[in-house]
Order: C-alpha cells, then structure tokens, then sequence
C-alpha cells in the first residue's frame, strides 16, 4: 500500500542481497550433495559385489565362465537338441508326461480312486459345473 503522504524524515533503505551468503550456501548444499552421492555409490558398489557369485566382478566372472552344459545348477540336458531323429531329454519328459495324462489307470485300488484322460477329465468337470 503506497502513501501519497512523504515523510522527509523517514527514508527507505536501499535493497541488499547477501549475495556471499546464498553463494556459500549453494555451494554448502552441492558440497554435501557430492559427498552423499559417493557414499551411496561406495554402498551400492560394495552389496552388489556381496550379492555377485563369489564376489567377483562382471570382467573377471566373463573370464572364468563354466562350459556350456552348466548354467547355475540347471540340468541342461533338457534343453538340447539330439542329432539324427534322437529326441532329446526334455522332449522325452514331455512325451512321457503327455502319455500319463492320457491313459486310464488305478491310482488307489482299494479306495476306488482311478486315472482317466485330461481331456476327458475338464470335459467332465466342464459338464458339472453347468
């Protein structure tokens, strides 16, 4: 609100901006930013290499890479292909899965509990549930 009214004795100060204080203060705060960021850095250099196998870095695990059959404890039998019309592992798996899930069969002779086909099987509990 302005006064139209002037006092002579009453002065306004001029506008200083403590220009040295909000420059120590930026760079106060990009100081502590700098040295928090390679903090975290350290902390998550350091628990990626506790959770890396044997601790060792992506270079030197590279370098000492087991043969092609071992992956991390996974049978990789099952995944290869057989020359020459032999199927292969997982193929057989599959095969043999597939053959008893589609046979009837006893399960529990003496509580009555038999083994029928898949399919006849969700076409039947597809006719109970209607």
């Amino acid at each position: 609100m302005t006064s139209h009214y002037r006092r002579p004795d009453v002065r306004q100060e001029d506008d200083l901006v403590p220009w040295r204080r909000i420059l120590a203060t930026a760079f106060a705060v990009n100081v502590i930013f700098l040295v928090l960021a390679i903090w975290a850095w350290t902390i998550l250099r350091d628990r990626e290499a506790e959770l890396r196998p044997a601790g060792r870095s992506m270079e030197t695990t590279r370098a000492g890479f087991q043969p092609r059959g071992v992956v991390a404890g996974v049978d990789q039998r099952i995944f290869q292909h057989r020359a020459m019309g032999e199927e292969g592992f997982g193929k057989m798996l599959n095969r043999r899965k597939h053959e008893e899930l589609s046979r009837f069969g006893w399960v529990d002779r003496e509580r009555g509990l038999v083994q029928i086909p898949i399919e006849d099987a969700m076409r039947l509990a597809a006719e109970e549930s209607r």
